[in-house]
């Protein structure tokens, strides 16, 4: 049988299987077929994060007790439960402090890849990343030792309030108390010590966050003068990626019925978590 480079020269050869190797992988990419570079690029996460043995996860590093240096690591309620759904996949967790303001944009860009840094809801952030189950169901406040009603703070003429900058908490005294003058803060801890040391007579932030005044005197004698918003906590991650959140979920439905998300509740928060409040 007659070779179709029969009587040609090597130059015509191999200039004529470099056409064919065009056409056909041109063949192949108008099929999909991308070979097994571009096959690895369309692995869904939970796939990418069982290959690299590494769970990076975005986590916060002075945002006590969700978390908080300890010696040398970082410690708390989130950094608990981050090492616990590492182990849940069979991997290494990876924690990685990122700013409140800056949590989104590290799932985004891919240097993380989940959240659990005390992450709320809200329909704006739906637009971009999804969602877990709820894994704590908190509730962002204004406190203080003042005997005031929610009504008689709403009256005070130009109340001053420390929040954290960037939060939830802090656009939603903004919308709540108009007149309120914001002292904002980078993160809990300069916030508290800066209420302990009696700058400002209110702040907004979680209920929990109340439990991390170190002054044992002084956070008993702090209350909830207002509600804000009900604020439970969810595992942020990309959109589309429905396996690593199945597996996220089945992860929290084990540590609520096995008492394990308890547990880290009553270590941290130093209360527990009712099933009512996750309904």
């Amino acid at each position: 049988m007659q070779s179709p480079f029969d009587g040609a020269t090597p130059s015509l050869w191999a200039s004529e299987i470099l056409q064919r190797r065009r056409l056909v992988c041109g063949s192949i990419l108008a099929l999909g077929l991308s070979g097994p570079l571009a096959a690895a690029e369309h692995r869904d996460q939970l796939e990418r994060i069982r290959s690299a043995r590494v769970l990076r996860v975005a986590v916060p590093q002075d945002f006590p007790p969700f978390g908080f240096p300890q010696g040398n690591e970082l410690a708390g309620f989130d950094i608990s439960i981050a090492k616990m759904l590492s182990m849940h996949l069979g991997v290494s967790p990876q924690m990685v402090p990122v700013p409140s303001g800056d949590r989104l944009a590290a799932l985004l860009e891919d240097r993380v890849d989940i959240i659990i840094s005390s992450l709320g809801k809200t329909p704006e952030r739906e637009k971009s990343i999804d969602f877990s189950s709820v894994y704590a169901p908190t509730y962002l406040g204004v406190f203080s030792q003042q005997k005031l009603s929610r009504d008689e703070l709403l009256k005070l003429p130009a109340p001053v309030v420390g929040a954290a900058e960037n939060s939830l908490e802090e656009s939603l005294v903004r919308a709540f108390l108009p007149t309120a003058k914001i002292q904002g803060f980078k993160g809990s801890a300069a916030l508290l010590d800066a209420y302990a040391a009696g700058h400002f007579e209110f702040f907004a932030g979680g209920n929990v966050l109340v439990e991390s005044i170190k002054d044992v005197g002084l956070r008993t004698r702090v209350h909830q003068v207002a509600l804000l918003k009900e604020s439970p906590c969810y595992i942020g991650l990309r959109q589309n990626e429905a396996r690593l959140k199945d597996e996220i979920n089945r992860f929290l439905a084990n540590i609520r019925s096995s008492g394990a998300l308890m547990v880290n509740a009553m270590k941290w928060f130093r209360q527990s978590f009712s099933a009512d409040m996750f309904k």
